[in-house]
């Protein structure tokens, strides 16, 4: 694992896993060039949302792209509120349910440091440059990307941010994806640290989930074949990286997920996880910030249980 706690190798998957894992990468790679430019043929370069085709069995369900604003009254949010009350921090969540069109938001408006879930910005940001040139993501950016998302690595992600043209390239992408309250971090290093400056880009959990969302559901940023790359990157994130988002769900659910967290001097830890729940009756995008949490542990048992909660609530 490695992120902002100062850990890193942990529980990193052995390299002839690592290996394996790249080459098939590389023939995926081959796949997507030929997916893009047929894709570009038919769609007018991006220009127009894709149809919603049929999905890989991983990927099930297919719905609108855009959350919408919630017209209901029951929130799932709260039966949590007792809960919520006795936490420690900060917390803000919202999550859009795919079945009904509508999104729900916990403590709107409030702002949170990304930390590491910034990195699936970094990633949208590179597949959407290889989009609109035209051509299939670069052999070292694929490079990359892997490390990036599925071990958190802080190091992929700073060399992959300069690649792409750094903060204002991200920004770029952000706001033609509908990220309305996101903005970049433009620091090299965090004051009084040597962890990089990416992980005080600010957001909030609507935006996250609007941006989890063009991974998740068909729409004109994003072909299906990008789509569904940067997804399976988020289904295979390293094991002891699967909490968050992923906690009460039932066998046999498809999970992609980013989590993010960092020990901030003086104000607790940000603890963050946004992801796809998909499968058993459900299909939905959550994103949960939290900050100022004691510890590490308190702010993903906060995550988790209103990850459970939206579980059941959601459900058929």
């Amino acid at each position: 694992m490695q992120d902002y706690s100062g850990r890193s190798g942990g529980r990193h998957r052995q390299g002839g896993r690592r290996g394996f894992r790249f080459v098939l990468l590389l023939l995926a790679l081959a796949f997507l060039a030929v997916a893009v430019v047929s894709a570009r043929l038919y769609f007018g370069g991006g220009s127009a949302a894709p149809p919603a085709a049929a999905t890989t069995p991983a990927h099930p369900a297919s719905a609108t792209a855009t959350p919408s604003p919630s017209k209901t009254a029951t929130s799932p949010f709260a039966g949590l509120s007792g809960y919520l009350a006795g936490r420690s921090g900060r917390i803000t969540a919202a999550v859009y349910d795919a079945r009904t069109g509508r999104t729900w938001v916990l403590n709107p408006g409030i702002q949170e440091d990304t930390a590491s879930i910034v990195k699936v910005q970094i990633m949208g940001t590179a597949l959407r440059q290889a989009e609109t040139a035209g051509t299939a993501l670069p052999p070292g950016r694929a490079a990359l990307m892997l490390p990036m998302i599925e071990n958190s690595d802080n190091q992929a992600a700073t060399t992959l941010l300069a690649q792409v043209g750094g903060p204002s390239a991200v920004k770029s992408f952000d706001r033609s994806a509908g990220l309305l309250q996101t903005t970049p971090s433009t620091l090299a290093l965090i004051p009084g640290t040597q962890w990089p400056g990416w992980g005080l880009t600010t957001t909030t959990a609507q935006d996250q989930v609007t941006l989890v969302s063009r991974f998740a559901y068909p729409n004109a940023m994003l072909t299906s074949a990008d789509r569904l790359y940067g997804l399976n990157l988020m289904e295979h994130v390293e094991a002891d990286q699967s909490w968050g988002v992923s906690a009460g769900v039932a066998a046999g659910t498809t999970v992609a997920l980013k989590n993010g967290w960092i020990d901030l001097a003086g104000s607790g830890w940000q603890i963050n996880s946004v992801g796809w729940v998909s499968g058993n009756g459900r299909n939905y995008v959550l994103a949960v910030l939290t900050s100022g949490n004691p510890t590490e542990a308190y702010g993903i048992s906060t995550i988790e249980t209103i990850s459970r909660a939206m579980f059941a609530e959601l459900g058929l």
